[in-house]
């Protein structure tokens, strides 16, 4: 790696008509358009490996926001002592290396310029993508996509509410349409989490302020001072970012994941998929119409991939 940095470096000392002997080479210039606009000492000593992070990825009509995730180690699940946890939340430690994650779940706009860019019809079926059989979505007159004038639009005034009464392989394809994947199940909750242990990444309470969810039922002793909840999604972004950067983790839309759902191992997993097989796939975060306890970060639940609901999208992951 000494040899690939000194290499950058010179490569980049070269851009700007100067020879590494005039400059140190533990100096790393990061540039644009020709012009330096960030320089860094490094030990190089210290360097293991260099991520070069693209925070946009941008296709025809789809501009997908991404955080860098960085890697690391988290106990997956939930401590016996957890109000309202599930037995299927079995604590277990996990490592993880970086990944990008959107910030925000695919809106109904994306997914429909995509649809449209694949000339996805009325049945939503994609005759040429690995899953012909299968429909990707369905049509959804009071928030989602409808498919009108041969195209799929969003139904007015939802144009970024969160995609919805997409399938598994609906997910899917998009986000090998767009070079991501579905994250799975150990990604989406680290990345959830952000470094918290709390049930909530917003401490033991999930107020009606911080997510989009049933406040009617806000967790265990916690309370909200609004109880009549919006009943219906709400634009990706209304509230404010966990730690990571990453919006409506809690509440608005279950969220697909990339694994079957199964019982968790009990012993440490690095980078873990899941089970190899299964009837089912794993959705998480919890929707605009469950209470806070379903919103968790450690809760668990699954549909089969062709199911489709009004409370159920996702968001997609690309390695850095």
């Amino acid at each position: 790696m000494k040899g690939k940095l000194l290499k950058l470096n010179t490569v980049l000392l070269l851009g700007l008509c100067l020879t590494p002997m005039q400059a140190q080479t533990d100096t790393m210039y990061i540039m644009k358009a020709g012009a330096i606009i960030h320089k860094q000492s490094v030990n190089l000593a210290d360097v293991d490996s260099i991520i070069f992070y693209k925070p946009v990825i941008t296709y025809p009509n789809i501009n997908i926001q991404t955080a860098l995730i960085p890697a690391g180690t988290f106990t997956m699940g939930s401590p016996s002592t957890e109000v309202s946890r599930f037995s299927d939340e079995t604590q277990h430690s996990v490592t993880l290396s970086a990944f990008r994650m959107s910030k925000y779940e695919i809106t109904n706009e994306q997914y429909a310029a995509f649809l449209n860019a694949k000339g996805i019809g009325s049945n939503g079926l994609y005759a040429a993508g690995a899953y012909p059989t299968h429909a990707l979505i369905y049509a959804n007159t009071s928030l989602g996509l409808i498919y009108s004038g041969s195209r799929w639009v969003s139904v007015a005034g939802y144009q970024t509410s969160p995609v919805i009464n997409v399938t598994w392989y609906g997910s899917t394809e998009f986000a090998t349409y767009v070079g991501g994947s579905l994250p799975t199940e150990a990604q989406w909750e680290y990345a959830c989490r952000a470094g918290t242990t709390t049930p909530f990444n917003t401490g033991s309470c999930l107020t009606n302020t911080q997510a989009n969810y049933f406040w009617l039922y806000p967790y265990g002793t916690c309370s909200n001072t609004v109880t009549t909840f919006p009943g219906e999604t709400q634009p990706v972004g209304t509230y404010a970012p966990n730690g990571y950067g990453l919006y409506d983790m809690h509440g608005n839309v279950w969220e697909w994941c990339s694994d079957w759902y199964g019982i968790y191992p009990t012993t440490p997993q690095t980078n873990p998929t899941g089970n190899a097989t299964g009837s089912n796939y794993v959705i998480r975060g919890g929707t605009w119409n469950n209470d806070a306890r379903s919103c968790r970060s450690a809760i668990r639940m699954h549909y089969n991939p062709d199911d489709h609901d009004y409370s159920v999208g996702f968001r997609v992951v690309f390695v850095p």
